[in-house]
């Protein structure tokens, strides 16, 4: 992933995760003391796999080296689970702004 571009992660878990009937579903990006954070509406959720979208200011957050992301998810009484952490490697981009 390049710093300030506006990558989709695609998640994909195993046949048996059936995420659509999660109560909630979160994505976690970190590098560092930063976190970058989506749920809700800022997923796309289909049976087993996720898709989310990061802005040019979500990745401009990040600086050169490396992030992890992880994936966790709660049912009804308390249940909750998680994907294994993955490791994501960020590259520097020369122009650190948001442009149109």
């Amino acid at each position: 992933m390049v710093q300030a571009t506006t990558p989709t992660f695609i998640l994909t878990l195993p046949n048996d995760v059936d995420l659509s009937i999660a109560n909630n579903v979160y994505f976690t990006m970190r590098q560092g003391c930063t976190r970058i954070q989506k749920d809700g509406e800022d997923l796309e959720i289909n049976h087993n796999i996720v898709s989310v979208y990061l802005t040019q200011s979500d990745t401009l957050k990040l600086t050169k080296g490396s992030a992890q992301i992880q994936l966790n998810w709660t049912y009804d009484g308390e249940k909750r689970a998680c994907s294994e952490i993955k490791n994501v490697p960020v590259t520097e981009n020369l122009l650190k702004e948001v442009v149109a």
